[in-house]
């Protein structure tokens, strides 16, 4: 069974998109210096859900009662808040599975033309306001 959005589905608020790593795989090198990886944090202010998705795996992390947004500041991140888009009308694209494409999909971002963490952190702050 898929859950639909005519579901009683709780969805939160906002988002943040956090930008930042180190340059640990020989590709790497082509990426913008401090954009090297982008992960989310999804919450409502007192319950996150940390979404990191890595090289071989995606951790999913439920964390409560805590100012997250702070502590990855405090890690040398750089943070972007959004609101997620549920968006079921467009096709989803055949495209790699990297941080920037998982990101992407839980915020309802259907831009082909993004491929790197910089130009997801461009494209979110050229939405600001609108």
């Amino acid at each position: 069974m898929i859950l639909t959005p005519t579901l009683s589905a709780y969805r939160f608020p906002f988002a943040y998109v956090a930008f930042g790593g180190n340059a640990t795989h020989w590709w790497t090198r082509f990426l913008k210096k401090g954009f090297y990886h982008c992960f989310l944090i999804m919450g409502n202010g007192f319950d996150w859900i940390l979404i990191d998705p890595i090289w071989n795996y995606t951790d999913l992390i439920f964390i409560r009662n805590q100012n997250l947004p702070h502590i990855i500041k405090e890690k040398g991140y750089r943070l972007l808040r959004t609101t997620p888009h549920l968006n079921l009308t467009k096709k989803g694209h055949f495209r790699p599975l990297t941080c920037v494409e998982i990101v992407k999909r839980f915020l309802g971002i259907s831009n082909p033309k993004i491929w790197t963490p910089y130009q997801l952190f461009q494209f979110i702050l050229s939405k600001k306001g609108k």
